[in-house]
Order: C-alpha cells, then structure tokens, then sequence
C-alpha cells in the first residue's frame, strides 16, 4: 500500500511537475525531491542510485527480476515494501519513494554508513550482514554509484559559480512592497543563499548572496525552476 503522505505530495508533485518542466535536470527530479525529503536520504545520493540501477528508465527490468527507476525486486523487496503487484513498480514517482524508504532502512541498519547501504541495496542486506570487508562486486556498485554521485554534485557547484557570477537583479518590480514580499519569499524556500531588495533603475530590484558552503542542489532547481539568470543548465 502506498504511503498516505505520499499520496498526498505525490498529488502536488503531479503539479510541479509541469511548471518544472523547462527547468528539470533529471527524469521525474520533482519525485526525487519528495522522495528525499519523506526519507532524508540526500537527493543526490537517489538520482545516483537511479542512474546507476537504470539510468533514470522507469521500464528497466533486469534478469535478477528487479523493475522500475529504482530497480526493486520482485517479490521479496517489493512485498518487503509493501507492494502486492508488480505492475505498480512501474508507477515511476511510487518506484522512487520506494527506493528512498528502502535507504533509508537500510541507511539505519547499519549505522548510517552510506555505503554498506549502498552495499545492502545491491547485493542483499542479508549477503553483506556481518562481512568486514565489502564483496568486490558491492565495492564496484558503490564506487559507481559515487562516481554518478561527484558528477551531480559537480553540475551543482557549475551552476552555483554561474549564480554567483551572473550581473544584475533577478527582478525589477515598480513598487518596493512587492520586491520586499518576493525576496522574503525566496529566502523562507532557498536555505543556501541570502536575497535582498533594494533602489533600480526604472524601480526596486532583488538580489541573491550565495552562502559560503554554496547553493544546494535542492536550491539550484528551485532557482532554475523560478528562471534566476545564469543558473539555468547547472544541473546536466
């Protein structure tokens, strides 16, 4: 059965969806997002996961009878999850938030260490359980999986340089209420920076400080998704 708080995000996220349409990096990102925060598993550890398990293809099958974008066998996992058919493995945004949870079990089996996670997620928690050292074809799993991870991070950290190099406000508004409301927005939704209204030409304009440990990866969609300039692109 469906997690009840997903069903309700999944419904928002059917939303966001389409105005992130011209702004998405990565097949169904808004589903990634959700999933991520329901879980607390890092987004990027989950699109890497995606990319290594698919590469992102919600119709993957692999001959170890594993289906969808997260790649979850059939049946043992999936009836582990709570799943009774496998055709709702190929509901893509279900497919993720399954994904994620499982992590996240897996991430608190073993003490939070990422990558025996990794390790369990691939190989079968029952096949690592009390090994000290990792089966080499686990090893490889979770080195590719960091190698897709780096990658994300890397588009991240591209397009927090574009930010924070791009001239100019992001908008100019012909009142100062209304430029003073959006950067007060935007502050309460994007952690990783700091924005600021002020006197423009021709009116008031917003302004964005990136914060030192610069832009998360969360932010820079929210960013692309608002169409802040010189950011768009970051995340490929």
């Amino acid at each position: 059965m469906m997690h009840p708080l997903f069903v309700l995000l999944l419904c928002a996220a059917c939303l966001v969806v389409t105005v992130r349409a011209e702004a998405a990096k990565y097949p169904y990102q808004s589903c990634f997002e959700i999933a991520s925060r329901m879980h607390d598993v890092p987004l990027d550890v989950l699109l890497a996961v995606a990319a290594t398990e698919s590469a992102w293809n919600p119709d993957a099958r692999s001959h170890a009878n594993a289906h969808g974008i997260m790649q979850i066998q059939w049946p043992g996992t999936a009836r582990h999850l709570g799943v009774t058919r496998v055709s709702e493995l190929y509901n893509p945004c279900l497919n993720i938030e399954l994904g994620a949870r499982y992590l996240r079990e897996l991430m608190d089996r073993n003490g939070g260490d990422l990558s025996r996670a990794l390790a369990a997620y691939n190989y079968g928690p029952s096949r690592i359980q009390g090994l000290d050292v990792l089966p080499s074809g686990a090893s490889r799993y979770v080195d590719v999986v960091g190698t897709h991870r780096e990658r994300i991070r890397r588009g991240a950290a591209d397009a927090t340089r574009r930010a924070e190099q791009a001239q100019g406000p992001m908008m100019t508004f012909a009142h100062v209420a209304r430029a003073r409301r959006y950067a007060e927005t935007l502050n309460a939704r994007i952690a990783s920076a700091e924005f600021s209204w002020g006197e423009a030409e021709g009116g008031y304009a917003v302004s964005m400080h990136v914060k030192p440990a610069g832009l998360s990866l969360e932010d820079v969609t929210l960013l692309e998704t608002l169409g802040w300039p010189g950011i768009a692109g970051g995340t490929q």
